[in-house]
């Protein structure tokens, strides 16, 4: 049986599911070889066997703990994005070039140790892209926002196809429980429904939530890094838009009222970003020479590394943080789909009210003493829960300090669930703060399947 609290060393890999490895930041991001990482600090009952951390630029004191969540814009056989301008074709359409970055992105990350879940890895899409009449035959439709619209074109609302695609990958970002997402997009600015021809960078985020500072930040170092990143290799004129809180589908929260700014119910998420989300239009197509150097080797990388060296400053400045998950499963794991017309990601199912859990310390400073996990119970037939529940108490069962880097498991008792089926959702609180209150995503499960 396994003791009730089995102290794990940050250094100890964990094991991998997608695309998932490791990193490590620092407030300037250095144009020189990333700091090696700090030597862990020795404790007993160590869980599985030691290795040594790999040198990381992102999160140096445990890699492996901290995971980014990558979304190529657009995608699928009816969702090209901007199309390319100059009709070159689909190889130069928007969603051909953001893929390309992403790629370029994930594998700065993976090759620093850091995870990785990529919302998409070609020219797919989660929600359905099943339309003959354009040739498209892809997977069947699914209502995965829950307005009972489906499909794409016809009597439907507008946007009804990308509303459930965007949903579905906010979804599994949610269930993956990554640090932050990033969004890649390629502007075609235009007034009056005019195209105008101008180059330049902007990252859209959202005020409306609890950790609103955190992804304000995130917003501005991913915009300087790009602007400074792509600026460097352009010979033309390109300017800094800087970041605007605006409720982008995919970095909005969920809408309780109509407001002035969405005052449309169905084009808003049902289950918004858990963590802190921004939409990066890295650039603008409309501009032929912008378009060619983001179409090029050098422009896609320059791209990614700008996005890399944004996330590594914002890592670099996050003392508090924590990842929460099943001690069996690896972090970022994406879950499996679920079958049928629904959504297509759901919270995993645990036998009974006992759960072994790994907590680890995934910030910058020490935790002190006292922490207590929290855990609440709601009855649902959603996927999972968009906040937390009513009721929400302190487990028994103290955390104990932990280093950066380290991670502790723990046999937790829950409480017990309502009848039917229900979804737990479980944080840490340190002092005061709670952490799903600033964006640290709760570990989510279920007493049944969909």
């Amino acid at each position: 049986m396994r003791a009730p609290c089995e102290v794990r060393l940050g250094a100890l890999l964990l094991s991998t599911v997608l695309m998932l490895t490791a990193c490590g930041a620092q407030a300037e991001p250095p144009a020189s070889q990333p700091p090696a990482a700090p030597t862990s600090r020795v404790t007993p009952d160590v869980v599985g066997s030691l290795e040594p951390v790999p040198a990381s630029f992102v999160y140096a004191p445990n890699p492996g703990a901290v995971v980014v969540a990558i979304d190529a814009g657009h995608g699928g056989c009816l969702d090209w994005g901007v199309p390319d301008p100059s009709a070159r074709g689909v190889e130069l359409a928007e969603k051909t070039l953001t893929l390309a970055i992403a790629r370029r992105l994930r594998d700065l990350l993976v090759a620093d140790g850091i995870g990785v879940v990529m919302t998409r890895h070609g020219d797919d899409a989660l929600a359905g892209d099943d339309h003959p009449a354009l040739d498209c035959h892809g997977p069947p439709w699914r209502d995965v926002n829950g307005d009972g619209y489906v499909g794409f074109g016809g009597d439907l609302p507008k946007g009804t196809r990308t509303r459930d695609e965007l949903q579905a990958r906010l979804d599994l970002v949610n269930l993956a429980g990554a640090d932050l997402l990033i969004s890649i997009h390629i502007n075609s600015p235009s007034e009056a429904g005019e195209t105008i021809e101008v180059a330049f960078t902007q990252t859209y985020y959202t005020d409306e939530t609890a950790w609103a500072q955190a992804t304000a930040r995130l917003a501005a170092d991913v915009q300087s890094e790009l602007v400074a990143g792509l600026g460097g290799i352009a010979d033309y004129d390109r300017g800094d838009r800087g970041i605007i809180a605006h409720n982008l589908y995919l970095v909005a929260p969920p809408l309780e009222e109509p407001t002035e700014e969405r005052p449309n119910p169905l084009a808003q998420p049902a289950r918004g970003a858990l963590m802190p989300a921004v939409l990066s239009e890295v650039g603008s197509i409309t501009v032929r020479a912008e378009h060619d150097l983001l179409a090029s080797a050098e422009g896609q990388q320059a791209a990614a590394t700008g996005l890399f060296h944004g996330i590594a400053r914002w890592f670099a400045d996050r003392p508090l943080a924590a990842r929460i998950a099943l001690a069996d499963v690896a972090a970022g794991a994406v879950p499996e789909v679920v079958g049928g017309t629904g959504p297509p990601f759901w919270a995993s199912v645990v036998e009974g009210t006992s759960v072994d859990l790994q907590l680890t310390n995934s910030g910058t400073a020490s935790w002190p003493s006292g922490g207590r996990l929290l855990a609440g119970w709601e009855a649902t037939d959603q996927p999972y829960l968009r906040a937390a529940p009513l009721s929400v108490s302190a487990l028994d069962l103290e955390v104990p300090e932990l280093a950066p880097g380290e991670s502790v498991n723990l046999h937790v008792a829950l409480p017990q669930p309502p009848g039917g089926r229900a979804v737990a959702w479980i944080s840490l609180k340190v002092g005061e703060r709670i952490l799903a209150d600033e964006g640290l995503p709760a570990l989510q499960v279920s007493t049944e399947a969909p």
